[in-house]
């Protein structure tokens, strides 16, 4: 998959969150387990795991139950019964190779891809957590609309650290620019999440960049969804230093 083409599917899926932010949680929740299926479908082609159809169906499987718990979470901390879904995600790649074992010597790498990949579900259903913190709701919109930003800049030239500088810039600049427009956040608190959003994107952007393409579009779907979810973490954190 083209770079431009894996940064308008991060924008996309940015935009989406946004929207679902600014409908409230249920939409939310919605809007990150579409993406949630669509990245595990594709997650484990990208990480070249061994049983692919087995790694999908823990991370949609293990994905929803992080939703679900944080959706049912009446009191803040809404993240704290989400460790119950990483931690089965988890034994569940290890208990899968006793019922259905990778390739030969694949059954590291196959382990390794479904626990990496139950990390960036689990991150996802942090953008509910951050929607439903009191005062910090704001930041999920404003979090998203800088992914967006982030992932577009991220690829206007054809220098890897003039793409990181000016991504890293305007994603900050939005982030200010976007907390601004609400009154329950301040500007700083909005390019802090700018910052955090657009450092992430341009993470992950340089790491697929390194790596060589697989075939499919599945993998380059993946690859484009990862940062999206990853970033509802470092919002979460962020609306939980600066805001709430």
């Amino acid at each position: 998959m083209l770079s431009t083409t894996r940064a308008t599917i991060s924008a996309s899926a940015a935009a989406l969150i946004a929207v679902g932010g600014f409908l409230g949680a249920t939409a939310l929740a919605a809007a990150v387990f579409a993406l949630v299926v669509v990245l595990a479908l594709g997650w484990p082609v990208l990480l070249r795991a061994s049983r692919r159809r087995t790694a999908s169906v823990i991370l949609i499987g293990g994905g929803a139950l992080a939703l679900v718990a944080v959706l049912a979470g009446r009191v803040e901390p809404h993240l704290r019964h989400m460790a119950v879904a990483v931690a089965l995600m988890v034994i569940a790649a290890l208990v899968s190779e006793v019922f259905w074992p990778s390739s030969r010597g694949r059954a590291v790498t196959s382990v390794a891809a479904t626990c990496g990949g139950a990390i960036v579900v689990a991150s996802g259903a942090a953008w509910v957590a951050a929607a439903r913190t009191n005062g910090a709701e704001d930041l999920v919109v404003t979090g998203g609309i800088a992914l967006a930003v982030a992932a577009v800049t991220g690829v206007m030239t054809r220098s890897a650290q003039a793409n990181s500088l000016i991504a890293l810039g305007m994603g900050t600049l939005s982030g200010a620019a976007t907390g601004a427009l609400f009154p329950e956040i301040p500007w700083y608190a909005g390019a802090g999440v700018g910052l955090l959003c657009a450092i992430i994107v341009t993470l992950l952007q340089e790491l697929n960049r390194r790596e060589p393409r697989q075939p499919g579009w599945l993998p380059g779907m993946a690859s484009a969804l990862a940062p999206v979810l990853a970033a509802g973490a470092l919002v979460y954190i962020g609306g939980r230093l600066l805001v709430g």
